[in-house]
């Protein structure tokens, strides 16, 4: 269930995007050709992006309202006209991309009734919440396939973007080893404190017993389950990936000159003494360009569609003869 709302927000989905009552009424905010927007709907689209502000503990400000109803209105009016151009096959994908992304978000929490809480708690029904996924990824679609000429990224400028980058070093990939460790503390986890004297003799005396052991060939997991200090990874037999630059360089040091399969005797840091076992080693490098080219295109494209997206929404409306009749 962690962070949540934020798979939310990637969708637009807490933007108060709610859908229109089943028999909206009210007066009518914006009109034109294919689009009917009605003060009930807005005002539940504003309700539910209140509440969702709520559970992220923001008050939203009432001297904000119109400010944040004029952007509600203009999501509704653009969901709607790009849903009049939808295709078959938009409609298709969309269906199936919804379903898979229900399916993400309702496995991020960890039961049913959690999920369908927190979908309450902005308003919405399991049923609704569906229903709006389908909107807004067919919006989406459409979008998408009506600019697709205009955000298609040239050999040329893959290239650019990759040298670009590459002077500064984006492309680097830092020497890494995948590692098994035995932990033995030198830190009082009552206080935080580091251990007297004799207390880090002691520590010291079983970190040289665990090397010893494993030197004679005891199973290094086994010797991880035993003595082992680290309660996350003695959960994963010891094992880690330690990243260049990222552990203690006294460590480091030590255990990046390992060769696989080589223990080293314990090295001590401020927080205790690490016994490492070398499982794997992979030297730093640089990416190619074949390896990012995938990337850096969906990186482009998608800076490209967003910069399209206005001049596009404007021709929408345009073409549509869209009026909008909120009041100032």
């Amino acid at each position: 269930m962690k962070h949540w709302y934020r798979k939310f927000l990637a969708l637009g989905l807490l933007a108060g995007l709610g859908l229109s009552a089943a028999v909206p009424t009210g007066r009518i905010v914006a009109t034109g050709v294919g689009v009917a927007v009605h003060e009930s709907e807005l005002d539940a689209a504003y309700r539910r992006y209140v509440m969702t502000q709520a559970t992220m503990g923001v008050n939203v400000s009432p001297l904000a309202e119109k400010e944040i109803q004029k952007r509600l209105l203009e999501d509704l009016i653009i969901h709607r006209l790009l849903g009049r151009r939808a295709q078959a096959g938009d409609r298709t994908k969309a269906e199936a991309d919804a379903g898979k992304k229900f399916k993400e978000l309702k496995d991020s929490f960890l039961t049913d009734d959690a999920f369908r809480l927190h979908l309450e708690s902005i308003g919405m029904s399991l049923a609704g919440f569906q229903k709006q996924l389908r909107v807004e990824l067919l919006a989406d679609t459409v979008a998408r396939r009506e600019l697709q000429s205009k955000v298609q990224a040239k050999e040329s400028d893959l290239l650019k973007f990759y040298n670009d980058y590459n002077a500064k070093g984006q492309w680097n990939v830092p020497e890494q080893a995948k590692v098994a460790e035995v932990f033995i503390s030198l830190v009082d986890p009552a206080t935080n404190l580091r251990l007297n004297p004799d207390a880090r003799a002691s520590k010291q005396a079983v970190a040289a017993k665990v090397f010893a052991q494993a030197a004679a060939g005891i199973d290094f997991k086994q010797l991880v389950k035993e003595f082992s200090e680290n309660p996350v990874t003695k959960q994963l037999d010891g094992e880690l990936i330690l990243v260049a630059g990222q552990a203690e360089p006294k460590v480091e040091k030590v255990v990046m000159a390992l060769k696989v399969n080589q223990i080293c005797p314990p090295v001590e840091s401020k927080q205790g003494f690490h016994i490492v076992k070398m499982l794997d080693y992979k030297a730093a490098r640089k990416k190619p360009f074949a390896e990012v080219r995938n990337d850096i295109r969906k990186y482009l494209q998608a800076e490209s569609f967003g910069k399209a997206l206005p001049d596009y929404f404007k021709r929408l409306k345009k073409e549509s003869g869209v009026r909008i009749l909120l009041a100032d």
